[in-house]
């Protein structure tokens, strides 16, 4: 009974299933090593909970050309820009393969296998980009040989195997914390584990070439070994499974394939079996390798035809399987989405393809049928008449489509070409083609009595009359209540392109203006500003009055007062306008020759929506435009099909979509390095960036992460400087954002991001951007300088005022000086003439004299005077009247005794230009004077050739003085104590000398004395 139970709900959900709507968008995006993308062999992909897809695979870059030996890479994807990311150390150790797994905390895991080392994880923190190894898993035992991870709520658990033994254990980070284990039946040489079977509260881990098998509850723990008793087919036959697809989910039971059984078997929660259910052969079309997403309403399915791959996307309900689209790709090497169904993204070498599904709110219907005339026939059900295939009747909610049979007498009558469609009678139809006025009843069929030859199928219903225009005949009008057809007086000449009524008023463009009727009277109107010729639909609209629109794309209102057209529209493309209807807020809504237009002239917003927002064609048709007064439904139909919206549904709500930066590049003064930063961490908390005076530049990139396409999406930019405004500049996805030598100051970049019908996304988002100012130009700087230029100043002032005073005292000295000098030199110069006095008198007395001895002691009086004159005349003649050149001195005294003596001496004068003050040039003098008086008077009586050798030389701090000559002393050797002799002994004592005296056959005085500091 069970299983009857069963077979009637699986019978009955398939009579209950339906058809989804058809207006799937599937966009798709190329993208390649020129748009950034380098990696050429994917290994594994996966979308991280920010939206980021990450991939693993070998670098393009790497030596391409040499297998093996290419470097592996990780690539971050936001839509737009791939960012790279470089793997940690793995110590020269080569990576065979890699994937990555989730973490709980919104991590990811990325295990590396190795060509000879044992595979290791890592953990990577997706908001700051950080990878890290996990120590405790990279160094497990030798024993476990292989692990894999499951899916788990809160939680990332993984289950190992030893050749031994099944393991479980959870991942928390950086920590592995072991749970449970399971012995095997016997020992397993080289153990595979088969993919993990999850099915919410249970995980079914089995080996793949072993009967070993187990069950896991969420917590971790194995809570039975699975046996043949576990698979129980139809026949009552158990048998222990080899291969099992992966399962999916009914009604809150799961369901899979085993091996080449053609039924489904259901998971019993109780007894953790697996159970076959009859007569399910045609579940899911019989395609047992379908791949299912975490909430089982999609599946895929690859299959390979020769060098392509058929990628096969499903929708799902209950268990049937709706295929939307088909994906025929080369070479798959990966796919990846973050919401299946609304994206994919599949790897192929070098290429990844971005697709992305979104469900267009504007639905087509008869698609590559020209549609002329619309009419509701009751909820969610509508009559569509075309030009050439007859009518048809739609269903909007349940998408279908019906060619309407129309019988005239049991013969098939095709109605074509028909301008209006009307309510008749006990619910008649009305309808016309060009020739005749049909009426249908309720089985669409013809009523005879009421059909009416008519000259036009240009056709509109006023009250309980319709009107018709025949270009060559003019104007009919047709009574409803008389079924009488009369033609309006002297309305040859109009030639109606379209008629439209305000429900008392008949309106009409026409070839000669815009024609009013009213109460048996018309009138034409022309104007100025429009030709007639341009003119091409008109309607009456409730907030509008009459709207007349020209088919170079303006549309104008038509004041029924003054009789004139007023501009309310221009349309940018200059495209046609064939139809015009309001919707319930008073917005216009357009069917144009480009696309679908929404007009709001309060607020003047304009949206135009085209092929990526699924409409089918974007040449509107006449006659076709149509609005459900009671859902406030638009039907606009073209000559490839039909469209039907609902205003309030298709202006987008982008409240879960919002632009953001993925990457923010300026320079990083605190590391000294250009960076880009593109981590969730920081963009997500930085509001303000500094760039450093010497490098004023920054990037930046941005990405949509919501159920758009990325590439669809068009950004506008400007950076605002405090107190002035800026143009908005253009930007593309893909593209970035840069600006460079940006001049100092404060800056906001805003950046706003459009859909492809110009809707704004999200909220404007701002970067305070501070653009620092070179240290020389900033205030504290040009502060800093004023100070010291007011310091400089007051220093100068003040060295000013310090020299004044000292240059009054200094020249106050020089005068005191001057004078002093000038005395000084007054007194040398007396002191001199009074010495040639005392000299002249001891001269006269020396004269007078007659004792020889007397004379001789004047004499030597009258030298020694002499030389004391001598030096005070030097004193008198020198600039410093404190030191006498010891040079001039000698010189002087020589140049004197050759003249007082007249025996011709040779001097020999070595003397270096020593200067010695007035206390020691005196008795130096004075000595001298002695020796050289002795010489002259005493050596050299008995010598041919007399000869004086003088020698003064200055030696580190003494002076060194020798005087010698080549007489002879041999006759005074016992005349010690001489006059001449005691003064020398005297002088020598003044100027505290080191005397030396050597007088064997000549004369020889040695005199050292201190230099005086």
């Amino acid at each position: 009974m069970k299983n009857l139970f069963a077979v009637f709900i699986f019978l009955f959900s398939v009579a209950l299933w339906c058809q989804e709507d058809n207006s799937l968008l599937v966009s798709k995006n190329t993208f390649s090593f020129r748009d950034g993308y380098l990696i050429s062999n994917s290994f594994h992909s996966i979308y991280d909970t920010n939206g980021w897809l990450w991939i693993l695979g070998e670098n393009k870059l790497s030596n391409e050309y040499i297998l093996g030996e290419q470097e592996i890479i990780i690539q971050r994807f936001d839509g737009a820009n791939f960012f790279t990311l470089k793997l940690p150390d793995t110590f020269n150790k080569k990576i065979k393969e890699g994937h990555f797994f989730k973490s709980q905390d919104h991590g990811l895991y990325l295990k590396l296998s190795y060509e000879v080392a044992r595979a290791e994880l890592f953990y990577i923190n997706t908001e700051t980009l950080t990878l890290k190894a996990v120590k405790e898993y990279n160094k497990l035992n030798a024993n476990f040989l292989i692990s894999k991870a499951y899916t788990a709520q809160d939680s990332s658990p993984i289950v190992l195997t030893s050749n031994n033994k099944f393991y479980s254990a959870k991942l928390d980070k950086l920590k592995l914390r072991f749970i449970d284990s399971i012995p095997f039946e016997k020992p397993v040489a080289q153990p595979v584990l088969d993919d993990p079977i999850t099915m919410d509260d249970f995980t079914l881990i089995k080996l793949q070439t072993e009967k070993e098998g187990v069950f896991l509850n969420k917590e971790g723990k194995f809570i039975k070994k699975i046996a043949e008793s576990d698979f129980e087919a139809t026949n009552g036959i158990n048998f222990y499974p080899t291969i099992i697809q992966p399962p999916f989910k009914v009604s809150d039971a799961f369901y899979t394939y085993i091996d080449n059984y053609k039924n489904a078997f259901k998971f019993n929660k109780e007894f953790k079996k697996f159970l076959e259910i009859p007569h399910t052969d045609s579940v899911l079309g019989g395609n047992k390798k379908l791949q299912f997403t975490s909430g089982f309403n999609y599946a895929f399915s690859t299959e390979i035809d020769g060098d392509f791959t058929a990628m096969e996307l499903y929708r799902l309900k209950d268990f049937q399987k709706e295929l939307f689209t088909t994906i025929k790709v080369k070479n798959i090497s990966g796919i990846a989405y973050k919401d299946f169904g609304k994206d994919l993204v599949i790897l192929d070498g070098n290429t990844l393809d971005s697709y992305s599904f979104i469900k267009s709110k504007i639905k087509t219907f008869l698609k590559d049928k020209s549609i002329r005339s619309i009419k509701k026939l009751k909820e969610n059900k509508y009559i569509i008449a075309t030009d050439t295939e007859g009518l048809y009747k739609i269903d909007v909610k349940k998408n279908t489509e019906e060619r309407i049979k129309i019988l005239s007498d049991a013969t098939k009558l095709n109605i074509n070409y028909s301008r209006g469609i009307f309510n008749g009678t006990d619910n008649n139809l009305i309808i016309a083609n060009s020739d005749y006025l049909y009426t249908l009843d309720s089985n669409y069929e013809v009523i005879q009595d009421k059909t009416i030859k008519i000259h036009s199928g240009i056709i509109i219903k006023l009250k309980d009359s319709l009107f018709t225009a025949d270009p060559g005949s003019g104007i009919y009008k047709y009574s409803l209540n008389e079924n009488s057809y009369t033609k309006i007086a002297n309305t040859e000449v109009v030639q109606v392109k379209e008629f439209a009524t305000d429900g008392t008023t008949l309106f009409a463009n026409t070839g000669q203006g815009i024609f009013e009727y009213k109460n048996g009277n018309f009138n034409t109107y022309t104007f100025e500003n429009v030709e007639t010729d341009h003119l091409l639909s008109i309607n009456y609209l409730q907030d509008y009055g009459i709207l007349v629109s020209t088919k170079f794309g303006e549309i104008y209102t038509f004041d029924t007062t003054t009789k004139k057209l007023n501009l309310l529209y221009k349309d940018a493309l200059n495209a046609s306008i064939v139809g015009m209807v309001e919707d319930h807020n008073g917005i216009l809504w357009l069917n144009t020759y480009a696309g679908i237009v929404s007009l709001n002239p309060s607020s003047k917003k304009i949206i135009r929506y085209t092929t990526k927002d699924g409409v089918y064609e974007l040449e509107g048709n006449r006659f076709s435009t149509y609005k459900d007064e009671q859902d406030g439904s638009i039907l606009m139909g073209s000559n490839k099909g039909l469209s039907y919206f609902k205003p309030d549904e298709l202006v987008e709500n982008n409240l879960k979509a919002q632009p953001q930066f993925t990457s923010i590049s300026f320079f990083n003064s605190e590391n000294d390095r250009w960076e880009v930063n593109t981590s969730p961490d920081f963009l997500n908390n930085t509001r303000k960036i500094d760039l450093p005076s010497e490098y004023r530049r920054f990037s930046a990139t941005l990405s949509v992460f919501g159920q758009l396409n990325p590439q669809d999406i068009k950004y506008r930019y400007r950076l605002l400087n405090i107190g002035s405004n800026s143009d908005w500049f253009t930007t593309y996805a893909g593209k970035e954002i840069l600006f460079a030598n940006l001049a100092a100051g404060v800056y906001n970049l805003e950046v706003e991001a459009y859909s492809a019908s110009k809707e704004k996304i999200g909220e404007t988002i701002v970067l305070k951007v501070i653009s620092k100012e070179v240290f020389y130009k900033t205030w504290w700087f040009i502060l800093l300088i004023l100070f010291f230029v007011v310091i400089s100043v007051l220093f100068l002032f003040y060295q000013y005022k310090v020299k004044q005073k000292l240059f009054a005292k200094n020249k106050i000295a020089l005068n005191e000086a001057q004078i002093k000098n000038t005395m000084m030199l007054e007194i040398h110069h007396r002191i001199k003439n009074n010495l040639q006095i005392v000299s002249g008198l001891l001269g006269l007395q020396m004269a007078n004299s007659k004792n020889e001895e007397l004379k001789v002691k004047l004499q030597d009086s009258q030298s020694r005077i002499e030389s004391i004159a001598g030096i005070h005349d030097l004193l008198y003649n020198s600039s410093n009247q404190d030191l006498i050149s010891v040079k001039e001195n000698i010189e002087s005294c020589v140049a004197y005794y050759k003249k007082l003596f007249p025996t011709n001496i040779t001097y020999h004068l070595n003397i270096d230009s020593s200067i010695l003050s007035v206390t020691q040039a005196t008795p130096f003098s004075l000595l001298l004077n002695e020796l050289i008086n002795n010489s002259n008077k005493h050596a050299f009586h008995q010598t041919k050739n007399p000869e004086i050798f003088i020698n003064f030389q200055q030696r580190d701090k003494k002076y060194v003085f020798i005087y010698f000559d080549n007489g002879n002393f041999t006759q005074q050797a016992t005349q010690k104590q001489t006059m001449g002799m005691k003064i020398i002994g005297m002088m020598n004592k003044q100027l505290k000398g080191e005397l030396k005296i050597e007088n064997t056959t000549n004369f020889k005085l040695t005199l050292l004395f201190s230099k005086n500091e």
